[in-house]
């Protein structure tokens, strides 16, 4: 490869200086396999317009490289397979085929499907199907704490966090600002207990089992004391709450409608197709 070193020097001069050819037979190769050639013009259609000499040198390099392997491998593939091995012109149609009916499909969906899902629907969908939606881990609403044994009143702290009322809570993230490693708030949104029991310097050995029993941990290793409130959990194998599912559902309704309006199309085009004569099945 390192022949064809000079002729990307010359197509870098190509595309970032002035254009020396305009047309391919006029143009010296920067690269051969067998009857085959690589131009500047070539190259320049794969490098972006204002890439620097040497980013574009570096891509010109790695384009020769993959071009002639690509060109060596099929005229090894041309030497290696029948006549019908290489007839592709049925996938290719095929293929074709495939790829029209898919765009079409896809702009109409894009332009007539309904994606408005409504709360009502998911409600619905979710009331309907609660064996779709179990839990595979157990989820927890409340607190967590992380904060220096050597924190003033850690007494009072340890009551804004066990009563969890909404006056104890301003009080809690005031503290919390201040003197915690760590705080956060999660009454109003489920996370997984194992997110928050990986932060603790203690083992569970059963969490569900555990979050049957407690509403409070508390727990210290040689520099931080942990606080966390559970204010509501759920155990592996429940239902999980609406909220957490809510996307899913969603995306469940949008694809039973993406699969309806498909059907309800190909009826329509078919019917179409037997009242303007557009076809016959011959018996």
């Amino acid at each position: 490869m390192r022949s064809i070193i000079p002729f990307i020097t010359l197509f870098l001069f190509m595309v970032h200086g002035c254009s020396l050819f305009t047309d391919n037979n006029l143009e010296d190769p920067v690269a051969r396999a067998f009857e085959q050639y690589l131009y500047p013009a070539d190259l320049e259609k794969v490098i972006p317009t204002g890439t620097n000499s040497q980013d574009s040198m570096l891509l010109a390099k790695r384009y020769i490289e993959t071009w002639v392997k690509d060109q060596l491998m099929k005229h090894r593939a041309e030497e290696a397979l029948t006549e019908e091995q290489m007839d592709f012109e049925t996938q290719i149609e095929e293929y074709h085929r495939s790829l029209l009916i898919f765009t079409y499909r896809q702009k109409l969906l894009q332009q007539k499907m309904d994606t408005v899902v409504t709360e009502s629907e998911i409600h619905s969908y979710y009331k309907e199907n609660p064996n779709n939606f179990l839990l595979n881990q157990n989820v927890i609403k409340g607190t967590f704490i992380k904060v220096p044994l050597s924190a003033p009143r850690l007494e009072q702290l340890r009551r804004w966090s066990w009563n969890n009322r909404e006056e104890d809570l301003d009080q809690m993230e005031k503290y919390c600002l201040t003197y915690a490693e760590k705080f956060s708030d999660f009454n109003d949104t489920w996370v997984n207990f194992s997110s928050i029991k990986v932060q603790l310097p203690m083992k569970i050995s059963d969490p569900s089992r555990y979050l049957r029993s407690y509403r409070n941990i508390e727990t210290s290793d040689s520099l931080f004391r942990y606080l966390v409130h559970i204010s509501d959990h759920l155990t592996e194998g429940e239902v999980a709450p609406v909220e957490m599912v809510t996307e899913d559902i969603t995306n469940i309704i949008l694809n039973k409608r993406k699969i309806q309006f498909i059907k309800e199309l190909e009826h329509r085009v078919y019917t179409d197709g037997v009242t303007r004569n557009q076809f016959e099945i011959y018996h």
